[in-house]
């Protein structure tokens, strides 16, 4: 586009006063200017300014004659245009043309410009039977290189090429496009709406769905294991499905819900089969402890063992053995042993054992 340029005259106070100074040669002067005051500087006359005029001209021509094919052809040139064969022959000039279609848009024709042969597009396409149309007036722009058709931003051969559909996935007989613009037709057989069941059977490992009145030859038919493979064992009790194992097959898996248990150490359970809710859980019995003195237990001579038999629980063992003051003569301990609910601490010595022990039980 044109850039305008504003021209500024020189304003001065006396804009044609000069000023004559004697040089050294007789009746010769210099001339300079003697205004007076300058309001404004104004536009030379000088190379300059002139240059950038004409840079400011080339410019815009470019803009609109980008081939440089001549300043006068910049505006909507008529070419002429013939088709023979398979070849749309342009004759003309001009970077914008337009052109009446001779003939209809086939699958690889091709054009040239005065001799020249040249791809064509239309927006982001090459120009097709969409664009080129036998009869009609088309515009484009020629740069010396390609053609340019006005038009395109409709459906274009990149957004047809993401639809993938195939003449089998299509209704038989229903026109579509995808892949390219070539319109294709379906060839996916209707079978129509399915009839509703009035009855289902298995037969031979098939299920068969039959109208309860009227003549249906072998039912609608469908292989059974499309039902799955279900038996009572996999159905909670209450409820019942259809598998290939029969119809209306009532469950027999007990609903157990939080079934829990409590073990002692040692001990076990046998979880029920059924259906677990998930918060049940099995626990052991907690343990308790009781601290004694091994001295004040009864014992026998001369087997030197002090006992003590635990009542209100069972004992399991010795959670821990520690000294007390007094007697310190006898504190070695040989042994201890437990037989059912009663603890044996024997002494390796005389005296009395001043052991403290705790005892572990539940």
């Amino acid at each position: 586009m044109f850039e305008k340029k504003v021209w500024n005259d020189r304003q001065s106070e006396h804009p044609a006063r000069r000023r004559l100074t004697p040089t050294e040669n007789d009746n010769e002067y210099e001339i300079s200017r003697a205004e007076g005051l300058v309001m404004e500087e104004g536009d030379a006359f000088d190379a300059t300014t002139m240059n950038d005029l004409e840079n400011r001209v080339a410019k815009a021509f470019a803009e609109y004659d980008p081939a440089e094919l001549g300043a006068v052809n910049v505006t909507v040139q008529l070419y002429t245009c013939k088709k023979e064969g398979k070849v749309y022959q342009l004759t003309g000039s001009g970077a914008v043309g337009r052109c009446k279609i001779p003939a209809a848009w086939a699958s690889g024709d091709t054009w040239t410009v005065n001799g020249t042969t040249v791809p064509a597009y239309c927006g982001a396409d090459a120009v097709d039977g969409d664009t080129i149309v036998a009869g009609r007036w088309a515009i484009f722009t020629f740069d010396g290189q390609q053609l340019n058709f006005n038009g395109g931003g409709g459906l274009s051969s990149g957004k047809l090429a993401r639809a993938t559909a195939k003449a089998s996935q299509v209704l038989d007989g229903v026109p579509f496009y995808a892949g390219s613009k070539t319109l294709q037709k379906g060839t996916m057989r209707n079978n129509g709406s399915w009839p509703d069941a009035d009855k289902l059977t298995l037969e031979n490992g098939k299920l068969y769905m039959y109208k309860a009145n009227g003549y249906t030859e072998g039912g609608l038919e469908a292989v059974a294991s499309l039902l799955g493979d279900a038996s009572a064992s996999d159905i909670m009790q209450g409820t019942a499905a259809s598998s290939s194992k029969g119809l209306h097959v009532a469950g027999s898996i007990v609903d157990r819900g939080n079934w829990s248990a409590q073990i002692v150490p040692g001990g076990k359970v046998t979880i029920p089969p059924g259906r677990h809710a998930g918060d049940g859980s099995v626990s052991a019995a907690a343990l308790k402890t009781m601290a004694l003195r091994v001295s004040d237990w009864p014992h026998e001579y001369p087997g030197m063992e002090w006992h003590y038999t635990l009542t209100g629980g069972t004992l399991v063992g010795v959670a821990g053995l520690g000294r007390a003051s007094g007697d310190a003569s006898s504190n070695v301990i040989e042994s201890i042993r437990i037989a059912g609910n009663t603890i044996y601490v024997k002494n390796a010595s005389g005296g009395y054992p001043m052991r403290d022990i705790t005892l572990l039980y539940y």
